[in-house]
């Protein structure tokens, strides 16, 4: 695929995304195709990777995928506590290293926020299904940032 048609690609789905609830990435292949798009899977995960997409909330038991844009930091602050609130499930910690929990399919989203924050003592965040896992440069560095991460998600619980 050339670099007309990924662009291309990439504008239909923020067109989609912002005119329907989408709910998975199925349901965004469907949409595609519905708009003449053929693509796999692996495709559309790598696009809302690079249109900064993450899964939001609707209300209990009800997702949508929105497009995270440029924000100041107290705009991914509030991001962040929407996040914890909608996905974090537990925080803990090792020497230099957090480990947050998340529910199912969703530390990715998690993940995005914390990196778009650009702390400069996370070296880097690894996510899986539930699972981030965040490498700070300094034990003392990973104590505040997470007192001030357990701080969020008990202000939410």
């Amino acid at each position: 695929m050339n670099d007309y048609t990924t662009k291309i690609r990439l504008q239909i789905i923020k067109k989609i995304i912002s005119e329907q609830e989408v709910s998975d990435q199925i349901h965004l292949l469907n949409a595609l195709k519905n708009s003449g798009i053929e693509t796999t899977q692996a495709t559309i995960s790598r696009d809302l990777q690079r249109l900064n997409v993450v899964k939001v909330r609707v209300e209990a038991g009800r997702y949508r995928y929105e497009i995270l844009k440029k924000a100041s930091e107290s705009d991914l602050k509030d991001q962040l506590r929407v996040v914890f609130d909608n996905f974090v499930n537990q925080i803990k910690s090792a020497n230099n290293m957090i480990v947050i929990k998340t529910t199912s399919g969703n530390a990715n989203s998690v993940a995005v926020i914390i990196d778009r924050l650009g702390l400069p003592e996370i070296l880097g965040t690894i996510a899986g299904d539930d699972t981030i896992l965040i490498v700070l440069d300094t034990d003392e560095n990973r104590k505040r940032i997470e007192n001030e991460f357990i701080n969020i998600l008990e202000k939410i619980v």
